[in-house]
């Protein structure tokens, strides 16, 4: 595919030519137009010109749930080719000063909250502790569901503001600059700062469209968070570019999600697993009317083959399309295959954009040993081609190299520097390794490799083996330390109040189907595991947790089983 040297806001104006007078954004029964988007953002790009000194580069945050208000803010700013940070609407006052302060934050826009959090009774310690922040300014919620359009801007306003000025900034803003910074989540270390340009996220959004066969016509259901890049670049960008109507939902609600299916006749789905097996399962939701879903993204986490057929018996329609995707590749690399997602009997990430290659390192030697189709030519000389390997069913770290890269790691070079290759690839810290239909499966996370008496072992397949059990519905694996194998494995089971873990039984459920290496030594039953704000599990904490739990023995209960093998139990919650 040609790519195209468009910013966000370029694409935003070629939209609302193309499609004026269709809906861009629908908020429950609030829409409005491509065109009207399209002038409320000239206007306000014009107004933060003039008011707060906004320019090219500045760097802007967004704390806020989606709203109308969100995108129209967002894309004001994309137009300015100002830096839009957005940041995670769960975060502690300790965590917005942090990453105000880190990426030189110097005017926020902020809503009313969310759950416990009260925006407005934060500021003032935020503000104090981030000095160099010159506004903080409501990003204009309305409770009564009325939002911005061109008429809340007077004639005069119109007259003054610097129109001219801030267009002339659209015209001569070059792709390559940055669009947007989103902090990682943060589940093994502090929370890295990704740059992102408009080249790619407008690029990647043309690839999405392609692979997900999206038209104007569809209607996309924004609940992903856009302080995610999923919900930012697959959902509000994506929409901009290809022209599709968002209906926004502030969070994640399965019966408002529900309505936007069902009432809102919405076309396109976006989420992770959770958030698809909640509809699934939601008492009462077998009333519901699902026909309008033509097609869906399911991304951000691991799902299961068995999970995959749930969701797709319930909306048998929907062209349901698992995807790999990271932060540092603009959000989405690769996509399963429209009309035969589990060719290959099972689950897979699909195979990567033309324009992407990707290469599998072996953990141990660091040799190249696994590569895709458009990366072929660059490893003609690596040891594997030479012996005639075609790259395939070889596992090891998967490595990126094409458009859709991250520029940095805003403020930390040696972090940027230490995630590529000396020659030029991003380190994903994903394990897997390409099937014979050049798709990656995923095995694993390097951080989370569990290295037991010099055996390479993936949390993931053990998670599985215990997920087939029937005993839990979430489970993590983890390494805990050992004098005398190095590692040992813990299993980290989710037992709901009312229900019982049977440790022998699980054990005996696992015996046929793992390796003797891969049994857990320690099962420990948690009522939950620590999660990050958005949700995913906080992998160090909960190492340290299971570290501790294993050397305290006076607590564990002793499984023997068999092989002269013992087990451990204890219960969490």
């Amino acid at each position: 595919m040609e790519l195209v040297q468009k910013t966000i806001g370029r694409c935003l104006k070629e939209t609302a030519e193309r499609y004026p007078d269709q809906t861009a954004i629908e908020y429950g029964d609030w829409t409005c137009t491509w065109s009207d988007l399209d002038a409320v953002t000239d206007y306000l790009a014009a107004r933060f010109f003039d008011r707060y000194g906004i320019r090219t580069g500045t760097h802007v945050g967004i704390w806020s749930l989606n709203s109308p208000a969100f995108v129209q803010t967002c894309l004001a700013l994309y137009k300015l080719g100002a830096v839009v940070v957005v940041l995670n609407a769960a975060n502690s006052v300790d965590e917005m000063a942090d990453q105000l302060i880190r990426s030189d934050m110097e005017v926020l826009f902020y809503g009313a909250g969310f759950r416990e959090n009260v925006f407005d009774a934060m500021i003032p310690e935020i503000r104090a502790r981030a000095a160099g922040v010159r506004h903080f300014l409501h990003i204009e919620e309305r409770e009564s569901g009325v939002w911005m359009t061109p008429d809340s801007f007077t004639e005069e306003e119109k007259k003054t503001l610097p129109l001219k000025e801030a267009g002339a900034i659209l015209e001569d803003l070059p792709a390559e600059s940055p669009a947007c910074i989103i902090f990682t989540s943060g589940t093994t270390s502090r929370p890295k700062a990704v740059v992102l340009t408009h080249f790619g996220i407008v690029n990647v959004n043309l690839h999405v469209q392609k692979c997900m066969r999206w038209t104007h016509e569809d209607k996309a259901i924004v609940a992903v968070s856009m302080y995610h890049g999923f919900g930012l670049n697959t959902g509000l960008a994506g929409s901009v570019v290809v022209g599709m109507t968002m209906h926004v939902i502030p969070s994640f609600r399965t019966e408002a999600v529900w309505d936007a299916i069902d009432r809102y006749r919405c076309t396109v789905m976006l989420g992770v697993p959770s958030m698809y097996l909640a509809l699934v399962r939601k008492e009462g939701s077998e009333t519901r009317d699902g026909s309008s879903l033509n097609s869906g993204i399911v991304g951000g986490s691991v799902i299961t083959t068995e999970e995959y057929l749930e969701i797709s018996r319930r909306f048998p329609q929907m062209h349901l399309i698992p995807s790999f995707g990271m932060t540092e590749a603009s959000t989405s690399g690769s996509f399963s295959d429209y009309d035969d997602p589990l060719r290959s009997g099972q689950v897979t990430g699909g195979t990567f954009y033309e324009d992407t290659m990707a290469r599998i390192r072996d953990v141990g030697s660091g040799e190249v040993v696994g590569w895709n189709e458009a990366a072929a030519p660059f490893c003609a000389e690596t040891a594997a081609a030479k012996a005639g390997g075609n790259g395939h069913n070889k596992a090891g770290e998967l490595e990126l190299m094409g458009f859709n890269l991250f520029k940095e790691y805003y403020g930390m070079p040696e972090a940027t520097a230490e995630t590529f290759t000396d020659d030029g690839w991003l380190k994903t810290g994903d394990i897997g390794y390409f099937n014979d239909y050049d798709e990656i499966c995923l095995t694993g996370r390097k951080k989370e490799l569990i290295i037991r008496s010099g055996e390479n072992i993936s949390p993931r397949e053990i998670e599985k083996a215990i997920l087939e059990s029937g005993m839990t519905r979430k489970v993590k694996v983890v390494g805990v330390p050992s004098s005398f194998t190095q590692e040992e494995i813990a299993a980290c089971l989710i037992i709901e109040d009312g229900q019982s873990c049977d440790a022998v039984r699980l054990l005996q459920f696992l015996k046929p189907k793992l390796s003797y290496f891969k049994m857990p030594k320690y099962i420990f039953a948690f009522r939950e595991l620590p999660r990050t704000a958005s949700g995913k599990v906080k992998l160090g904490e909960l190492k340290e947790i299971a570290a501790r739990c294993a050397q305290d023995e006076a607590l564990l209960t002793k499984i023997i089983g068999a092989e002269k093998n013992f087990y451990y139990y204890r219960d969490l919650r």
